[in-house]
């Protein structure tokens, strides 16, 4: 997952489809586009209660559109009878399973890593696959209300795995600090969401390396601060003392 000098790595984040011959087609064209890793989201089958997002009355702006799914087949109409639920015996028939994750193993020559593990039973059944890595996220925070957050849950699933595979973590990362206290947790590396989408927001490209290199400079000051001079010096005895 080493990515070419001069630009950062490229990796394809995918949402498994109704139809396995799209989805199939859509990592088959991000093979060909030079794509190095695929980042198979499996915590989000439906969306959550976003209740600010309808109190703001959030609309996607027009001539925005997921290109990516155009040529997506409708999923096949489902007859509900009275007392049936449209989320469950509809929807959630087609939330990924192991199955599912085994099958898009065979489609594919780039590693996957499962973004969305919240449990240390997962990580270990994604060890066994022979996968990539696993990314500890709780979709920040804006899916399941109520779901402890990835900090707490962070050492748990690096102490089941025990070195097996890489494992990263998101949510909550807003400053350099946030950076090295996943580190010291024992997580390979950390993701970014809204910290760069501000930046893009607010001042495009140059925005978006304006927020790295503060997280940087950010990060460097707290190492300093904690006498590491090297990520790998960084472990929990920074966050807390053992107890007496």
């Amino acid at each position: 997952m080493l990515s070419e000098p001069g630009r950062g790595p490229l990796w394809f984040q995918l949402y498994l489809q109704h139809d396995r011959g799209f989805t199939r087609e859509l990592v088959q064209r991000a093979e060909a586009a030079g794509y190095e890793a695929l980042v198979l989201t499996v915590d989000a089958p439906t969306s959550g209660a976003r209740d600010r997002e309808r109190r703001a009355g959030f609309r996607v702006p027009p001539g925005v559109r997921a290109v990516n799914l155009d040529g997506l087949p409708p999923s096949p109409a489902v007859t509900l009878d009275p007392g049936q639920s449209a989320l469950f015996d509809s929807l959630l028939r087609h939330a990924p399973t192991w199955d599912d994750v085994a099958w898009l193993q065979a489609q594919t020559r780039l590693p996957i890593l499962l973004k969305g593990v919240l449990h240390d039973d997962d990580a270990r059944q994604a060890a066994r696959l022979g996968l990539g890595g696993v990314i500890v996220s709780n979709h920040g925070g804006r899916t399941l209300d109520t779901a402890p957050a990835t900090a707490h849950l962070l050492p748990r699933i690096v102490e089941a795995l025990a070195g097996s595979m890489p494992v990263l973590v998101d949510g909550g990362i807003r400053r350099g600090t946030d950076v090295l206290k996943a580190m010291a947790l024992g997580a390979h590396a950390v993701l970014l969401g809204r910290p760069y989408i501000h930046g893009l927001a607010n001042a495009g490209a140059v925005g978006v390396a304006h927020v790295l290199r503060l997280l940087r400079d950010e990060l460097e000051i707290a190492m300093a601060l904690c006498g590491c001079s090297r990520l790998d010096q960084a472990n929990p005895s920074l966050l807390y003392s053992p107890a007496a």
